[in-house]
């Protein structure tokens, strides 16, 4: 089977657009004679005769000027996947796609996505908030380009990485009582009004059997399963949280919560999962750089 060959679609438009062997050579930047040849050649390769010379020009016949308008669309879309290429090379164009959990979404992604898209604001960039399961599922699935989440389980066509481990972190108002110590202990929030996550989710049990082994029982306290409710709760005064360290990791001084190191410590982890079946592009991987950067640089 016969295939077409890109200098025959520029001998093709040289001669279309000059009508002269002489004016078609210095376009294709060859030879007088190699010029002739590469024109017989396209002929015997179309299997038609595409040119009649009349008056010492060269006139396309009603078979070169159909191939032409194909032709012409080919080297289009050549000049499209030319520039994507070194578009893509460039960042200049792309996108990352992300399924996260909800406690990465409140301070360390928004960090993450700010900074990467400072340096790269032609690369798209979605995030969605899926709990854990699904996004084991559609990562794996190749739904997304990665995932995160606390605790990656080990999957045949995942490929996992934990990219930081933290703690549980004590938040609360400036001015609260508890804020002048550098600690916080399990009996320092005994009788606080307490924000919490619900048992049902694995921070929660995490937190009251943390609470429980140190004797410490909370009755007066509000519950979500949303890191950002429990900040903004605690930011307007509704008591004392225990959160993922992540979902606090651009407080600073000037916020409306101060964040306290809480003991004992419950460790939290940011893991990240990837699809076997398809490697990272280079977006994705220049985003998960940066990830790391913001989990490296530390919070606030």
């Amino acid at each position: 089977m016969r295939r077409i060959k890109l200098r025959h679609l520029d001998t093709l438009a040289a001669f279309m657009k000059t009508g002269s062997v002489t004016e078609a050579a210095l376009v294709l930047h060859t030879t007088q004679p190699n010029a002739s040849k590469s024109l017989k050649q396209l002929e015997d390769f179309a299997g038609v005769k595409l040119f009649e010379r009349s008056a010492g020009r060269l006139r396309p016949t009603p078979e070169a000027e159909l191939l032409f308008a194909h032709a012409a669309r080919l080297m289009d879309e050549l000049t499209v996947f030319e520039n994507l290429s070194l578009d893509l090379t460039a960042m200049t164009q792309g996108y990352v796609n992300i399924g996260i959990l909800s406690a990465f979404s409140t301070a360390l992604i928004p960090m993450a996505v700010e900074r990467f898209n400072n340096l790269y604001p032609g690369i798209q960039v979605q995030v969605d908030l899926l709990d854990s399961d699904k996004i084991h599922s559609y990562v794996s699935r190749g739904n997304y380009d990665f995932g995160l989440v606390h605790h990656p389980e080990h999957e045949s066509d995942l490929m996992t990485q934990t990219l930081k481990t933290s703690s549980m972190v004590c938040i609360m108002p400036p001015d609260h009582m508890l804020a002048k110590h550098r600690i916080i202990l399990a009996s320092d929030i005994a009788d606080q009004p307490f924000v919490t996550y619900p048992r049902s989710v694995p921070f929660g049990a995490a937190i009251f059997r943390s609470l429980s082994d140190e004797g410490v029982r909370p009755s007066n306290y509000l519950i979500s399963n949303q890191s950002q409710l429990i900040r903004r709760l605690v930011e307007r005064g509704r008591g004392v949280a225990l959160v993922d360290h992540f979902s606090v990791w651009d407080a600073n001084e000037f916020d409306h919560i101060a964040v306290r190191q809480f003991e004992p410590r419950i460790p939290v982890s940011v893991g990240m999962i990837i699809p076997k079946r398809r490697p990272l592009s280079l977006a994705a991987q220049t985003f998960v750089g940066t990830l790391k950067e913001v989990l490296e640089q530390g919070p606030g």
